[in-house]
């Protein structure tokens, strides 16, 4: 009896064990799982979360500590403010009594960002699963700028100085600057290297040429007038200010706030006048030259005369060349048809006086020449662009003071207008072979002569 009751004494408890809770796992708790979060650095990122700026990298450390005496099995962090599958634990299993770091990296967005981070593990031994959450967060801060223009043109109008009046044009640039950002922006300030204003020569309002602070979503415009002159120009407007906030980096650092800066670009075109107004003394800039009136000045033979006549000269439209108009009177001899600028008749080689003291009528003859003709010299050959005065019988009515021209002198000046200057070339050489012969002629014949007039001192 009594060996029987020691055998249930000794079995009961070993029975009754297994069923103990923690018999197996012993030290497991609800407040074995404790987790604590940094974001950037900064603890207690619930109550205060770290400004970091948009497009800038945060980095999420989750500690996770295991204070029980069972190991944590499928260990896994689920954070709503944490891009899905960003979190990378370097182990799936939390022994007892250990520590585990997991790390999230992922780029911030702009606005307040927090969640309860929740960490889980299973204890299967014990079909439990054992959980710990915290608050965790960060502040995405955006801060942008955007510039528009819109130019307006005015008409033209204004003076260059020194007597000379051009059509200088103006116009009215108005730039709009905008806010996008969640965060103020302080000290904004325009400018616009492209047409030379500086902040002071823009209008924005009570605050002169800077918009003293400019909250998020608003807009503010200023205005400028500038005057160019006719063309196109080009609008380069730039937008600076700061939002003055400090956010942190990946690892902890303080990064102060950035220059924030918006451009923008306009091209217009200011016309001018049609004509400017030139001062005492000036030429127009915009009005086309006229022709000098053809009339020739009335001054003494040989004295220069006024601008050749455009057009036709003395009816047979001859001025320069050889200046022969039906072998007697000359009319010009440096002068071309048409040309502004020749050399009037009383500028003619071997004319009469008074020959430039009225202007010759289209077919007409003048009148001095008449009067006083003057024997036919030879013609010098015509200058390179100029119109051969032997051409003026072929026009039909051309008649001369004595009568018609010698149809071989016609002949022999169309045949030396028409030689290049190869045979003009040539034909100089020939003179000049002439000439020599002459002269040998004449050296030997004037001695000859000479002697033979001694000789017949002699006998006589």
């Amino acid at each position: 009896m009594r060996g029987g009751l020691l055998v249930g004494l000794l079995v009961l408890p070993c029975l009754a064990l297994p069923g103990l809770p923690g018999a197996w796992a012993g030290g497991v708790g609800d407040g074995a799982l404790r987790v604590t979060v940094t974001v950037n650095g900064r603890e207690h990122s619930g109550p205060r979360p770290p400004a970091v700026r948009v497009g800038a990298q945060v980095v999420k450390r989750y500690r996770l500590v295991n204070s029980g005496e069972a190991h944590l099995y499928g260990v896994r962090v689920v954070d709503p403010a944490v891009p899905a599958g960003a979190v990378r634990c370097p182990s799936r299993t939390l022994a007892a009594l250990g520590e585990l770091e997991c790390v999230a990296r992922f780029r911030a967005v702009g606005g307040a960002h927090r969640a309860t981070a929740r960490v889980e593990g299973d204890i299967p031994s014990l079909q439990r699963r054992i959980t710990a959450t915290t608050r965790t967060g960060y502040t995405g801060v955006a801060a942008g700028l955007r510039l528009t223009e819109r130019v307006t043109v005015r008409g033209a109008g204004g003076s260059a100085g020194r007597g000379l009046r051009v059509a200088w044009g103006s116009a009215t640039v108005a730039y709009t600057v905008t806010n996008h950002g969640n965060r103020p922006v302080h000290a904004v300030r325009i400018t616009d290297p492209g047409l030379g204003l500086a902040p002071g020569a823009l209008d924005c309002g009570a605050g002169g040429g800077t918009v003293a602070v400019l909250t998020a979503g608003s807009s503010a415009r200023c205005t400028a007038v500038v005057r160019r002159p006719p063309g196109t120009h080009r609008s380069t407007g730039l937008a600076s200010g700061s939002d003055r906030v400090t956010t942190y980096g990946p690892r902890g650092e303080r990064l102060p706030a950035p220059a924030i800066t918006a451009r923008s670009s306009a091209v217009f075109t200011l016309p001018g006048r049609g004509e400017g107004v030139a001062g005492p003394g000036s030429p127009s800039p915009s009005a086309p030259a006229k022709p000098r009136p053809t009339t020739e000045s009335s001054g003494k033979g040989g004295a220069p005369g006024g601008r050749g006549v455009s057009g036709v000269v003395g009816g047979a439209g001859v001025v320069g060349g050889t200046g022969v108009v039906g072998g007697t009177g000359v009319v010009g001899g440096a002068g071309v048809v048409g040309a502004s600028g020749a050399v009037g008749a009383s500028e003619a080689v071997g004319a009469p006086l008074g020959v430039g003291g009225a202007a010759v009528a289209p077919g007409a003859v003048p009148a001095a020449a008449t009067a006083r003709p003057v024997p036919p010299s030879p013609s010098p050959p015509p200058p390179p662009g100029a119109i051969g005065a032997a051409r003026a019988p072929a026009v039909a009515g051309d008649r001369s003071p004595t009568g018609p021209t010698d149809p071989t002198a016609a002949r022999r000046a169309a045949a030396l207008d028409d030689e290049g200057f190869l045979g003009r070339l040539r034909r100089r050489g020939r003179e000049a072979h002439e000439l020599g012969i002459v002269i040998t002629l004449l050296l030997l014949l004037i001695p000859a002569a000479i002697a033979a007039a001694l000789l017949g001192n002699r006998r006589g």
